[in-house]
């Protein structure tokens, strides 16, 4: 996976462009780029646009990921995208960033409905949804899978009673996609968001890092 490259400019080295591989995630000010809201460490970034979204600093075992913020997915127009640094290219961009290192204290731990807000973002994003939808909603929407279907079925209807967090790194192994269909004010959504390694189902959340149901 393509690491994160900052370039830092300007005469006051408060510009950043920040990119992976091809994909823009920012480029403007640094200014602002981390704060703390309402004591949760927020990310703001504009995607190369002349507008910025915020997106909330967590933490899980060894990486930083940003989960959207309640207020975004309420919003049509919100952009966002799930970032996972590891802990080298989360302190560089800690280090070029005008903030106080005592507010690094502030990044909590990831929970499941910040998982949940992640799915939902993808889902909404993918089929330009704008009313208000909650991920349980979703789940209860679902009319079949292009496969395995029995056996996802009791995986997913036991999802939203799960508490444990189990966000992994998909090692190179054989996986099977699988397309969940969820019906959606009478709109047919093929959302293929669910993989399957040996025995088991993951929800995919963002580039190589899955969720075990």
């Amino acid at each position: 996976m393509d690491k994160y490259i900052y370039s830092v400019t300007g005469d006051y080295k408060d510009w950043l462009e920040m990119k992976r591989g091809d994909a823009v995630f920012h480029d403007g000010s640094l200014i602002g780029l981390i704060s703390c809201i309402n004591g949760k460490l927020e990310l703001k970034l504009n995607y190369g646009t002349d507008s910025y979204y915020s997106s909330v600093i967590k933490k899980t075992d060894d990486v930083i990921i940003t989960v959207p913020t309640e207020s975004g997915l309420l919003e049509s127009d919100y952009k966002y995208k799930p970032l996972v640094f590891d802990n080298d290219e989360y302190e560089e961009l800690v280090e070029i960033s005008y903030i106080d290192r005592e507010l690094l204290k502030k990044v909590q731990q990831v929970n499941q409905q910040d998982i949940y807000n992640i799915l939902l973002s993808d889902f909404k994003h993918k089929f330009n949804i704008s009313e208000y939808l909650d991920f349980s909603d979703i789940i209860s929407n679902i009319i079949t899978f292009s496969e395995e279907e029995d056996e996802l079925a009791v995986c997913i209807s036991n999802i939203t009673s799960n508490n444990n967090i189990n966000l992994q790194r998909l090692v190179e192994k054989d996986s099977k996609s699988i397309t969940v269909y969820v019906d959606i004010s009478g709109n047919l959504c093929e959302w293929e968001a669910v993989l399957k390694i040996d025995d088991k189902f993951y929800f995919k959340i963002v580039d190589d890092y899955v969720m075990e149901m």
